[in-house]
Parts: structure tokens; sequence; C-alpha cells
């Protein structure tokens, strides 16, 4: 017999409800870094202006 959902899928009836043994712990504080939202910004802004500039060439 088949099912139509996988054998490994929760229940949908738990949907939205806390499942007590998925609980991982706290997140990791960490502190403020520009640096590395600096280099992300410079790395998307560079890209997005070669990819207009041979857009519009």
């Amino acid at each position: 017999m088949r099912t139509l959902r996988p054998a490994i899928a929760i229940d949908p009836r738990l949907f939205g409800r806390r499942m007590p043994g998925f609980i991982l712990g706290s997140a990791k504080e960490g502190g403020l870094v520009i640096s590395d939202d600096l280099k992300l910004f410079a790395t998307t802004f560079a890209i997005g202006f070669l990819f207009v500039s041979v857009l519009i060439f």
C-alpha cells in the first residue's frame, strides 16, 4: 500500500505546534561586525554595477 506522504514526514495535524524533540538550544550571541556587512555591500554593488554595465554595453 502506498501513502501520499513520505514515511519521514511529520504528521500534518501537528503543524504549528511545538515539538519538544526539535529544541536545538539558544543562538550564539555575536558582536556587531561592520566589516563583514561592508564587504557584502561592496561585493553586491560591484557585481550589480558590472552586470548593468555589460547589459547597457
